[in-house]
């Protein structure tokens, strides 16, 4: 998924921002008054022999951290809270029905 985000944003988020590109594979568009800059994308071949090495535990996690709610600098916390512990409920849920 590709985003745009201005300088300052950029600037203020950048380590936010590089975990997204690294982790989840996001494109984000840097823009100066509505101009685009530059371009922030993933390495693939990182992310394919990164895939490679995982074990059965580290895929689960990553399976788990992607499934969260999209955590993007534009969004508000509380609400991005709100629906992880909805989703934690809901997780809690299934696991105690299929015992």
């Amino acid at each position: 998924m590709e985003k745009i985000v201005d300088v300052t944003s950029a600037r203020r988020k950048f380590g936010t921002i590089l975990d997204e590109v690294f982790h989840k594979g996001s494109i984000f568009t840097i823009a100066r008054k509505g101009k685009a800059l530059a371009k922030i994308v993933p390495l693939e071949n990182t992310r394919t022999e990164e895939k490679k090495s995982l074990s059965l535990q580290q895929k689960e996690l990553l399976q788990e951290l992607n499934s969260l709610p999209n955590v993007g600098i534009d969004k508000d916390p509380v609400e991005i809270l709100r629906s992880m512990r909805k989703q934690k409920r809901i997780k809690s849920v299934v696991k105690q029905h299929d015992k």
